[in-house]
């Protein structure tokens, strides 16, 4: 009886149940439709999507890299006032940015902050380099004189360091720099010699005999990556040569570098080129005092493409300390009583070896 009951009302409400989801079912279709406020009508604007995880972290590390700059410029000694107000105003309108548009509106602007802080920022510091490298050469060179007994004359040692050598190379980069990459790369040039300058401001101090290995040539070598390859080591303090081979000492020898005036350049090289039986032109005017006459050279090897070389000088007798300021050689000639015109000097049989020793690209560091 119960059951039959049941079923009785069951077919009762069936009908009204069927009513009842067709009304749920349109009233789901026309929530699914267009409605005024969907075509910008409404009153309240639509809700913007929220600024992402990925969005946020790049805001922060741009900001970071904003200040990283700013630190930079006032760590050489630059004027950072108004790129410390942009870095305040970037930073407010990064934590007040609601959108996702807002936020990247706020990036692009400091995107172009950043920009425009670094080739100021490269500038200073290129600059401050060159200055402290200037002040470093310099008094050094005050308290390291060596008197000439020649010519009577006190000489700063480190000249090829200063105005005529290499302090000239760097201002001449300076004034030529235009872009980011030029004031890099004549960074990277400073820092190489302040390295190389404070490996000779060791040397100087340093007693042991030239024909050894010294520990700081195998400093050098290592922080410059050629422990692992045969590398050249020029002492300009010693007037010395060493030829190294995986961090092993082969050979040394005594050299005769540039005069005062006509410096060999330090910093960090590789053999450019050999040649053999060539012959050295100057170039000059013989009333130029740098002339001299076409010089037969049996073994030449260029480190530099502004024609500095490695060569024998057959009229030598006389290398190592002193000879790289006048002095009165052994053999007599007038082109062997100073130092040369920046090349590196060595005896006929030496440069023999060495030209053997060495292949294209063989690393030349000169300090």
């Amino acid at each position: 009886m119960n059951k039959q009951i049941d079923s009785s009302w069951s077919r009762l409400l069936a009908p009204l149940w069927y009513i009842w989801y067709g009304i749920v079912f349109c009233c789901l279709l026309s929530s699914c439709k267009p409605s005024p406020e969907g075509l910008g009508l409404a009153d309240n604007p639509e809700v913007t999507p929220s600024i992402s995880p990925a969005l946020h972290e790049q805001g922060t590390t741009q900001i970071q890299t904003f200040q990283r700059w700013i630190s930079l410029l006032h760590q050489f000694g630059g004027n950072t006032s108004s790129y410390e107000q942009s870095y305040r105003q970037d930073q407010h309108a990064l934590q007040e940015a609601h959108t996702s548009s807002d936020y990247q509106a706020a990036l692009t602007l400091l995107s172009a902050h950043i920009i425009s802080i670094q080739l100021p920022t490269m500038k200073t510091e290129a600059e401050a380099l060159q200055q402290q490298l200037q002040q470093t050469v310099t008094a050094w060179g005050q308290s390291h004189i060596y008197h000439n007994p020649t010519d009577q004359i006190n000489y700063p040692l480190g000249f090829e360091y200063g105005a005529k050598g290499i302090g000239l190379w760097i201002q001449n980069d300076l004034v030529a720099a235009q872009t980011i990459s030029d004031y890099q790369q004549a960074i990277e040039n400073e820092q190489m010699y302040l390295t190389n300058f404070a490996a000779m401001q060791r040397v100087a101090e340093d007693q042991t005999p030239y024909y050894l290995a010294h520990q700081s040539d195998l400093d050098l070598l290592k922080q410059k990556g050629d422990l692992d390859k045969k590398a050249l080591v020029i002492s300009l303090n010693e007037q010395v040569l060493r030829a190294y081979d995986h961090g092993t000492l082969v050979k040394a020898f005594l050299v005769t570098t540039g005069r005062p005036d006509r410096p060999s350049i330090p910093g960090d090289w590789w053999i450019e080129g050999k040649q053999t039986h060539t012959i050295f032109k100057a170039g000059l005017p013989q009333s130029d005092p740098g002339w001299y006459p076409d010089t037969p050279v049996n073994y030449a090897m260029q480190y530099h493409s502004n024609g500095y070389f490695i060569h024998d000088s057959w009229w030598r007798d006389d290398y190592g300390p002193g000879t790289n300021f006048p002095h009165q050689d052994a053999s007599g000639d007038i082109y062997s009583s100073q130092g040369s015109h920046g090349c590196v000097n060595l005896s006929k049989a030496n440069a023999a070896w060495l030209y053997d020793f060495v292949a294209i690209y063989t690393p030349v560091i000169v300090y």
